[in-house]
């Protein structure tokens, strides 16, 4: 089974629709949807936004669905000069920008960065085409500020930020999952945010979900692969 998890319900629409046999069941105030899509076994939800409630759902999705893989999918704000609008990108690398470095050193079980399934990678990377590869920075914190964004880049060299990936890439991390992210941009690096993100959130959002349709039959494949060795 193929746990899929997003933040807000923009990002899980379209795959919600081409859900079939869909059933629903509430845990902790957000709906868990069950079903096929495609042929395959898939549990859906959007865990609300922020590090808590991405952290808490993911555990709860592993612990109550079991899932063989998760993929996080989703749009992010630019902090990178080379990303664009509407640029896909794959996170091989996740990391919190809003925790000191000392801290993430000194207490277990934290680490400086979470890397993704490089299978999951390479699936994800062929379904988006022309996506960029490369790190994610998480925080707590809508970034509408310029000045913001370039401290962002300049601490994590991220290409891109949001507010879940690396607590998603944390929780799996630690329960040993195999997981990959997926973002597609919504606001540039040197634009409002605030004044952006609404124009173009929910195109960004249905291009990211599109990928995991297209990811979803190979990735089954996968799987089957990995329990046969």
């Amino acid at each position: 089974m193929i746990g899929i998890i997003s933040a807000m319900e923009s990002e899980i629409a379209l795959l919600r629709d081409a859900m079939t046999n869909r059933q629903e069941q509430m845990r902790a105030g957000v709906i868990y949807y069950t079903g096929k899509i495609e042929g395959v076994d898939v549990t859906l939800l959007s865990c609300g936004v922020g590090k808590v409630n991405a952290a808490m759902h993911t555990q709860i999705l592993i612990d109550d669905y079991a899932p063989d893989v998760i993929l996080q999918s989703g749009v992010a704000g630019a902090l990178s000069p080379k990303v664009n609008l509407y640029d896909v990108v794959i996170g091989n690398e996740l990391c919190y920008h809003d925790m000191q470095d000392f801290v993430l050193d000194s207490f277990t079980p934290l680490e400086r960065s979470y890397f993704a399934d490089p299978a999951l990678v390479d699936l994800a990377a062929n379904a988006a085409k022309d996506a960029i590869i490369g790190k994610i920075a998480t925080g707590d914190q809508f970034i509408a500020d310029l000045d913001a964004k370039k401290a962002i880049w300049e601490k994590t060299h991220a290409l891109c930020t949001e507010m879940e990936g690396a607590a998603v890439a944390h929780t799996a991390y630690l329960n040993e999952i195999p997981f990959v992210t997926i973002r597609v941009i919504s606001d540039h690096a040197d634009a409002a945010p605030e004044v952006t993100f609404a124009v173009f959130e929910k195109t960004a959002a249905k291009k990211s979900a599109e990928i995991v349709l297209r990811m979803l039959p190979n990735i089954t494949r996968a799987i089957a692969k990995r329990k046969e060795v």
